[in-house]
């Protein structure tokens, strides 16, 4: 039996522990969709019932897009079981870099006249089921590939990435041509400021870049507020907000400092390959890249209210072309489910 409706309606596999991409991506899709997007298991972390107690020990505190969604009505029982009778008009694995047990299940158990998509936000450059993860255990020589048989969704994607996949044999640029769709982390826009806020400070507190942090004599570079609230409001005062490449280039922070109204400062940017998360960060139109420590403050030094003022409205609009409806949006389109 095929469901036919105007809407789209979507599976969204993965098991519920913190992945920003899939947290933020399922969040886009539950706005978009409403009970057509069906989580399965249920993403608890992401539903207003889960309490600040709990939330307070997620992953960053679970700061961002944790406890938003209300608890509607969704019908996940037999939810494996309706897309096997192709109930669903799209499967997709949210966490395949993690949980590649849910594409074993759909890959042969999903008619094939139903889209399916697998998404890898890991930090690491090589997919699934390519590299380190896959290759100390025969098992995993012979495991099914995604990207042959579904749309495949890479966040952290780099030259390494094709050269992996072809096992080391083909160098880049001939390794580079992988069937691929790009994807990031994206953010809530109900938490996005309409407009530049007055700034009563220079930088952010919390200072992820340890040479700044020293020269701005901040104590430390790990977590500084307790309450998302006090970490919006300080990002609001502030003109400026540091960031950096962590394990992989994309984090949520460089969405936070930009959709609070601050500019990110983002060190080495220039050094992110292209097709890299986090797209459409563009050096003195929406943010600063900058070498090292002497080089931000010599390029803040340079900038006047008007060129901040410009700076800030780049950065609001890079943060709304990257909100958590938007992405989804992007998703179904690329699935060619607009419109169903």
């Amino acid at each position: 039996m095929v469901r036919a409706q105007m809407a789209p309606s979507v599976l969204f596999l993965a098991d519920p522990a913190e992945d920003y991409v899939a947290d933020s991506l399922f969040h886009g899709l539950r706005m978009a969709l409403g009970a057509d997007a069906v989580d399965f298991p249920k993403r608890v972390p992401l539903y207003r019932s889960t309490s600040s107690q709990q939330r307070v020990g997620l992953y960053g505190r679970g700061f961002g897009f944790y406890g938003l969604l209300d608890d509607i009505p969704v019908e996940r029982d037999g939810a494996l079981a309706r897309a096997r009778e192709g109930q669903f008009d799209a499967v997709i694995v949210g966490t395949i870099w993690r949980d590649w047990n849910w594409w074993l299940e759909v890959r042969d158990g999903v008619p094939s006249s139903v889209c399916r998509a697998v998404v890898d936000g890991s930090d690491m450059p090589w997919m699934y089921p390519y590299g380190p993860p896959w290759w100390k255990t025969p098992r995993g020589w012979f495991l099914p590939r995604a990207h042959r048989h579904a749309v495949y969704f890479k966040r952290e994607w780099t030259r390494v990435t094709g050269w992996v996949r072809y096992w080391g044999l083909v160098p880049p640029p001939l390794s580079d041509r992988v069937p691929l769709e790009p994807i990031a982390i994206s953010y809530p826009a109900e938490k996005i400021v309409p407009d530049t806020p007055a700034k009563s400070q220079e930088f952010a507190s919390h200072v992820v870049d340890a040479e700044v942090a020293e020269r701005l004599d901040r104590v430390q570079t790990g977590y500084v507020f307790e309450r998302e609230s006090d970490y919006s409001d300080d990002l609001r005062a502030s003109r400026w907000g540091v960031t950096t490449k962590r394990a992989g280039w994309d984090a949520l922070r460089h969405y936070e400092i930009a959709g609070n109204g601050a500019v990110p400062c983002f060190r080495r940017l220039q050094r992110k390959p292209p097709r890299c998360a986090p797209h459409g960060l563009r050096p003195g139109v929406n943010c600063i890249a900058y070498a090292d420590a002497d080089d931000l403050f010599r390029q803040v030094d340079r900038i006047d209210e008007e060129r901040y003022l410009e700076l800030a409205a780049g950065s609001l609009a890079w943060a709304r072309e990257n909100t958590t409806a938007r992405r989804a949006e992007l998703l179904i389109d690329r699935l060619g489910l607009a419109g169903r």
